[in-house]
């Protein structure tokens, strides 16, 4: 069931729905529209009851409205702006008299066919239809009386109408408090029974409209919050984005806002043509449908773009307003860390109490200054005290920049001089203190290195005698033919050990005299390939007995400078670490090549126990790989080539991979 609601089939679908929905909706907007317009008069105002309809109200207000205008075109001809006031619903020019300009105007009066109405002002009487009072009007089934005294009092009365405004009367008694006003009017039966058919059959078309409409907008609102639940999974349901989200939001937003906008735009001047006459039938429904669709598409791709970046939590790496936001929101932080740690330390609150008293000085001086002039020459005095405070202060952090570098070059015994300042004065010492702690650690670590330096070498100098004669009884205990044969096994292992030690002890004296500076290094012209040559001859013997296959790729005319005794000791341990511990039955890998300008020499074989050190520490002074120490070695040979490789100028380097062991010598190439 998950698969299926988070299919890509069914996302399709219910976007295709959801445009089909929105389509639906604009093309019952668009009926209603037209067919509301087709309407010879507007008279539905989405009342609750015809009785309720503000044309009622208008009709039965409108001898109010031609006795009002009259009013002002004989004694305000502009209104409260400066425009002239409409002088007839015919454009004529009325005189300025009140009764003529009244009788004039209900003379015009349009809706008079449509109404009954009397209508006094003082001894003025007017009537349509002949009435001798305006009780005469109130028979109709919708009718209105109003009476105003010449004391102001005012007396309203109305039937079959839940809205009449008296609105015109209240605002001529602004300007006329004393005249008699009664003013009685009906709507005729037969209009209002006309007027009453047209105004259901409009609320009929609205309502029908609003409901279909209403339909149709929840149908795309169930599609739409669907697929902002699925959107940014895939079918197994893991948060999964599309090209589209790498766009930035705001390029997503301008779209949605543009095509949304460009849609109304397009569907209100379209429906407009239409209605006006403009734009054929034919084409109206196609045109809207492709502007809504597209509208729709855009629209809908773009925020859901929005979403999937949301539930995958990248709105903010996708957005360039966010991220500034999120930039300034964070340096505003960090500023205020600082300000906060700079007001909680001596120095810095020493400052910003410095500041703060230097910048009200300022001010007063230049308050100070608005009247006479020694406010300014005070301010230039206080200007030059600041300025040779903060020279004070920079020569002091010259002086401690200049101490910090020389303790970071190695001069550890240097020591800042006296600063004028109190608190730097006081980093100074600080400062001195760190570089003869550090005199002294250094100095105590030198020693103590060449102390056991002076004790390898002397005790290496003194195991070479003993070993020495060891080696040389043993032979001639070996070349004795009378001893019994259990005698000569002893003195083959004998021969064996004394021997291993020999080497050993050499070793040791060979590694630390290279690390104590005294090893004299001659350097020459060597041809690598040819280097690496003399040493596979060397160990012949090894490497056929071993019956490890050794590819060898070594280019002629390959020149490094470099001690020719050391790198052949070098190229010698690295050969023997190959014999000792590579797999039986696997390739070892020797080639010479050139690099931007360097030799580089790669040993390469495939070991017999697994590789599980670290490839900085497997070239320390007695440090195996073989962590058993089952087999040949002591742990110098690897220490040995590194030492001999870097002070013949080249560099040492180890790269396990796997199971894979490999050595890499680089030297510059010799032109």
């Amino acid at each position: 069931m998950k698969k299926i609601v988070y299919s890509t089939a069914l996302k399709l679908a219910a976007v295709i729905l959801l445009i089909v929905s929105i389509l639906a909706g604009m093309l019952v907007l668009t009926g209603g529209v037209i067919e509301y317009s087709q309407e010879e008069n507007d008279i539905y105002g989405f009342e609750r009851d015809f009785e309720d309809s503000w044309y009622i109200s208008w009709l039965l207000a409108r001898p109010e409205n031609v006795l009002y205008n009259a009013y002002l075109n004989t004694y305000r001809p502009y209104d409260n702006y400066g425009n002239p006031i409409d002088r007839g619903e015919n454009g004529k020019d009325y005189g300025d008299d009140l009764e003529s300009n009244i009788r004039e105007y209900f003379d015009d009066f349009s809706s008079s066919d449509e109404i009954y109405y009397y209508v006094q002002w003082n001894d003025l009487f007017l009537s349509n239809y002949g009435a001798k009072s305006a009780s005469d009007p109130l028979q109709g089934r919708y009718f209105a009386y109003v009476r105003r005294d010449s004391d102001g009092s005012i007396m309203r009365k109305s039937y079959g109408v839940n809205n009449r405004s008296y609105a015109f009367l209240e605002e001529l008694a602004r300007y006329d408090d004393e005249s008699t006003i009664v003013i009685g009017c009906s709507i005729r039966d037969e209009v209002a029974a006309e007027y009453e058919a047209i105004w259901k059959k409009q609320e009929g078309i609205v309502m029908e409209t609003f409901f279909r409409g209403l339909a149709c907008l929840l149908a795309a609102l169930a599609l739409f919050v669907y697929l902002l639940c699925v959107c940014g999974r895939n079918a197994e349901g893991e948060h999964k984005n599309m090209w589209l989200d790498n766009i930035w939001l705001e390029v997503h937003l301008a779209l949605v806002v543009g095509a949304a906008v460009g849609t109304v735009a397009l569907c209100y001047s379209v429906l407009d043509a239409h209605l006006s006459g403009q734009f054929p039938q034919s084409l109206l429904y196609w045109v809207l449908c492709a502007g809504v669709a597209l509208g729709s598409l855009i629209v809908i791709t773009s925020l859901l773009s929005a979403v999937r970046n949301i539930k995958t939590r990248r709105l903010v790496s996708t957005s360039l307003i966010l991220r500034i936001i999120r930039w300034i929101l964070r340096l505003i932080v960090k500023i205020a860390k600082a300000f906060r740690s700079l007001l909680s330390k001596k120095t810095g609150l020493y400052l910003c109490i410095l500041l703060f008293i230097y910048t009200a000085i300022i001010g007063i001086f230049g308050i100070i200054t608005v009247r006479t002039s020694v406010g300014l020459i005070l301010s230039i005095l206080l200007f030059g005290l600041a300025c040779f405070v903060a020279a004070c202060r920079a020569g002091d952090l010259e002086e401690i920049k200049r101490g910090v570098s020389a303790v970071r070059s190695g001069n550890v015994a240097y020591q800042i001089p006296e600063l004028k300042c109190d608190d730097m004065k006081a980093l100074a010492e600080d400062i001195n203190g760190i570089a003869a702690g550090l005199d002294e650690s250094v100095a105590a670590k030198v020693k103590a290195e060449r102390l056991k330096t002076e004790l390898i070498t002397n005790v290496s100098h003194d195991l070479k005698t003993p070993i020495t004669s060891i080696v040389s009884y043993t032979e001639l205990l070996s070349k004795m033919e009378e001893l019994p044969e259990e005698a000569k096994d002893y003195v083959a292992v004998i021969a064996k050990k004394s021997e291993r030690l020999k080497r050993l002890t050499q070793d040791l004296f060979d590694i630390s005299r290279v690390q104590s500076g005294n090893d004299e290094v001659v350097f020459e012209k060597l041809d690598a390939a040819l280097l690496i040559s003399q040493a596979l001859g060397e160990h012949d013997n090894e490497i056929q007995n071993s019956g490890l296959p050794f590819c060898v790729d070594t280019p002629k005319e390959l020149y490094i400078s470099a001690d020719g005794r050391k790198l052949s000791r070098v190229v010698s341990n690295l050969i023997d670490n190959i014999l000792k511990y590579t797999m039986k039955n696997t390739r070892v890998f020797i080639t010479v090549s050139e690099k931007d300008g360097m030799v580089e020499m790669e040993f390469k074989n495939i070991s017999s126990y697994p590789l599980n050190f670290n490839a900085e520490e497997i070239t320390g002074r007695f440090v195996r790989g073989d962590e058993s120490r089952t087999a040949e070695g002591h742990g110098l040979g690897l220490a040995i080539a590194k030492s001999y490789t870097e002070i013949c100028g080249g560099s040492f380097e180890i790269v396990v991979d796997g199971d894979m062991f490999k050595a890499i010598l680089k030297f510059k190439k010799y032109v």
